[in-house]
């Protein structure tokens, strides 16, 4: 494929980037941006939480959305070809599904059980997105049966975008000012569902909750729900991530199970507002800061001066102070009062009073 095509390709999503657009939106955006260079019948793509590598959003181009649970079930609990998490632990990060196969698609799963009968296609194209050595987003592309297949010149374009796609997923996650107050009085949301990930039960405030993170309570499960669900389901150990729903809020979702013996019985999910711990890493490292440059920041968010956090850091003050410069651009302001408004306050204390009927 044409460099310069594969250059256009990435100056788009460079720009959708920057552009301050929603998850929702950048996800609609960057599949119409592959969909002029790599023709397609149906698309998928979603951030990924990089502690966990589990899914947490997703947004589609002609996908049913029925098909979310089956989905996320064969990529956690299935063993298959081509998984994210194992695409995440390669050099090549886009792989064909034909290929991977040897010809012969029917040896996976997947395609057994999701691709063919659910989302009706025949061929597949999947891959991640990393960036700073962390899994921030995946995607899969499908054709049908009187398309042709993907070719490695595609896949290789896609691998081509893959630190684009990355930085437009870790933008979307920050973009905008989460509407949302510390306390709701609400209490978490509580779904428990059988071993078999069908909904038994729910508490009065999970049909709101679910809602926000793009589901409906007795209809169609919500995508980081079913991710959780699903881990658990494929003996996972660990079955908790953070995800933003569509109106701001930051949510913690986990799923434990009720257990009779040694068999899982039933499965309980609960949905609660995220706190300043669990999300402010992730919100940091959507900026892009370092390792290094993330300590500085939870620091200066406890208000500690810069000889404290030097001497905390084993640093210079003036070492510290080229720090606080690269901070400064990454996250687009110019003064330590700044860094504090727009990673904490800007996600968890703007707008209380005018939101405080209708917080999360």
């Amino acid at each position: 494929m044409p460099r310069p095509q594969l250059n256009r390709a990435r100056e788009r999503l460079v720009s959708l980037a920057g552009a301050g657009l929603g998850h929702l939106d950048y996800y609609a955006a960057a599949m119409e941006v592959v969909r002029t260079a790599i023709p397609y019948d149906a698309m998928c793509i979603g951030s990924v939480d990089p502690a966990t590598n589990m899914i947490t959003d997703s947004g589609k181009v002609d996908l049913v959305d029925e098909g979310d649970s089956t989905f996320l079930y064969h990529e956690y609990a299935v063993d298959d070809v081509n998984q994210y998490v194992d695409l995440a632990a390669r050099d090549e990060s886009a792989s064909i599904l034909l290929l991977s196969t040897g010809g012969d698609p029917a040896r996976s799963a997947r395609y057994r059980n999701v691709v063919k009968p659910v989302l009706g296609a025949e061929h597949e194209l999947r891959g991640i997105a990393r960036a700073a050595g962390l899994l921030w987003g995946a995607y899969s592309i499908y054709r049908d049966k009187d398309s042709t297949a993907f070719n490695l010149a595609e896949a290789e374009f896609m691998a081509g975008l893959e630190q684009a796609i990355a930085m437009g997923i870790r933008s979307a996650m920050v973009a905008g000012v989460a509407q949302q107050t510390l306390e709701s009085g609400e209490g978490p949301a509580v779904l428990v569902y059988d071993h078999q990930g069908r909904l038994l039960h729910a508490t009065a405030t999970a049909a709101r909750r679910v809602a926000d993170l793009g589901g409906e309570l007795w209809g169609r499960t919500a995508v980081p729900v079913s991710s959780v669900v699903s881990a658990l389901r494929a003996g996972r150990a660990v079955s908790r991530l953070r995800s933003r729903g569509a109106d701001g809020c930051w949510y913690t979702i986990h799923a434990a199970p009720f257990t009779a013996g040694d068999a899982v019985a039933q499965i309980a999910v609960t949905i609660e507002q995220s706190r300043p711990p669990e999300v402010l890493p992730l919100i940091i490292s959507g900026y892009g800061l370092s390792e290094r440059e993330a300590e500085i920041v939870l620091l200066m968010l406890r208000g500690e001066s810069t000889h404290a956090i030097a001497a905390a850091l084993f640093l210079s003050p003036y070492t510290v102070q080229d720090h606080f410069k690269s901070i400064f651009e990454k996250v687009g302001v110019s003064s330590r009062r700044e860094v504090a408004t727009r990673i904490f306050f800007g996600q968890y204390a703007d707008h209380q009073g005018a939101r405080a009927s209708a917080a999360c």
